[in-house]
C-alpha cells in the first residue's frame, strides 16, 4: 500500500463517522427509513462501503451499500433509491381496483433492492381459507401510496 500524507485542504473536506452516524436515512421519494447507527468500511482497500439503519424498536435494521447512497448533507443522508421493503402493510389492488390483501413479506432477487414476489395476507371474502397469495414481480404495475397489479383478481385465482 502506498503511503500518502494527508494536507489541511483534504481533512477540511472529508467526512468523518460522527458526520454519518445518528443522520437521518431518506429515500429516492423523500421518505423517511431510519437512522445511521454503523458505518462499514473494507479493511482491506480501507473504503467506504456502506451504512447500517436502525429503523426503530419494532422494525429490523437494514444494510444500504455506498452504491446506492446520493449524497451526505448536513442533517440527512439521501439514497438514489426507494427502498423496497416499505411496501410492507401496503394495500394490493387488482387493475379492476378491487383489493386483493395486504403485502405480508416480500422475496428480494439476489438480496438486492429489487422484487422478486411478495406475499399478501388476502382479502378473506375473496380468497377463502387461503393463508397466503404469492404475487411475482411481473403482475406488479405500479408501487406508489398502494400496490396495483396489472392482472386482476381472476388471472390470480387460476394459478
Amino acid at each position: 500500500m502506498q503511503q500518502k500524507s494527508i494536507s489541511g485542504k483534504a481533512i477540511s473536506k472529508a467526512i468523518t463517522t460522527e458526520d454519518i452516524l445518528g443522520k437521518d436515512v431518506i429515500d429516492a421519494e423523500g421518505a423517511f427509513i431510519g437512522v445511521a447507527e454503523k458505518v462499514f468500511i473494507d479493511p482491506k482497500i480501507l473504503d467506504f462501503i456502506g451504512i447500517s439503519v436502525d429503523k426503530g424498536l419494532i422494525r429490523s435494521g437494514l444494510t444500504i451499500g455506498k452504491s446506492y447512497i446520493d449524497k451526505i448533507a448536513d442533517h440527512a443522508i439521501f439514497l438514489k433509491i426507494r427502498v423496497v421493503y416499505d411496501i410492507k402493510g401496503k394495500l394490493v389492488f387488482d387493475k379492476d381496483g378491487k383489493k386483493v390483501g395486504i403485502v405480508s413479506s416480500i422475496d428480494l432477487r439476489g438480496g438486492k433492492n429489487k422484487i422478486k414476489n411478495i406475499y399478501l395476507k388476502p382479502n378473506f371474502r375473496l380468497f377463502f381459507f387461503r393463508e397466503k397469495i404469492v404475487i411475482p414481480e411481473e403482475y406488479i404495475a405500479n408501487i406508489g401510496e398502494n400496490v396495483i397489479l396489472n392482472v386482476t383478481i381472476s388471472d390470480l385465482t387460476k394459478k
